[in-house]
């Protein structure tokens, strides 16, 4: 299934696109971590025209639309340069979301997207490729059999989250 995945760079013409599979796909992964399955705190945060708007106005973000044939399957959202602790922002690059529908889910999609993310990285000549992941999330364990490693925790304090799914790890994998 890898080859037939394709990632589209966004630009303003697809920000349609970006809120409507982003507001499809974030409650079929998330509503359980919400106080009253409410997610809309997350998604009037990070999934409105407005928000992907001054994203892509931003030189350093770029989205991904991850598609197969025609359809929209999900989305990669990248800072080409952004500093980590012991790397400066012109040797990391952040993976800040990669988010899939449900039904893209265990199917390959998300190594394939891995994997052009990490070839884009040494296009860039990135030393690493940082994200955060939930502690409670089955990502942890994705991340670490591609070899992230985890360097840090936090705690989000999200009004409207549940308490036990606040906890952030901060993980990188150095780029050879």
């Amino acid at each position: 299934m890898a080859f037939e995945i394709e990632f589209h760079r966004c630009s303003e013409n697809d920000i349609e696109a970006l809120v409507k599979i982003s507001q499809q796909f974030y409650p079929e992964h998330y509503s359980h971590i919400w106080k009253n399955e409410d997610t809309s705190f997350y998604v009037n945060l990070s999934f409105t025209t407005a928000a992907f708007k001054k994203d892509i106005e931003t030189e350093n973000i770029i989205y991904f639309l991850v598609q197969k044939s025609e359809k929209i399957l999900g989305l990669l959202k990248l800072r080409k340069h952004q500093e980590l602790v012991e790397y400066t922002p012109t040797e990391a690059l952040q993976l800040e979301k990669i988010y899939l529908l449900a039904e893209a889910t265990g199917l390959g999609i998300g190594t394939h997207a891995m994997d052009f993310t990490k070839n884009l990285a040494k296009e860039l000549n990135k030393k690493v490729i940082w994200l955060d992941v939930m502690t409670t999330s089955p990502a942890v364990q994705f991340y670490k059999k591609l070899e992230f490693k985890t360097i840090s925790y936090y705690n989000l304090d999200y009004s409207g989250l549940k308490d036990g799914y606040r906890e952030m790890q901060r993980m990188m994998l150095s780029i050879l």
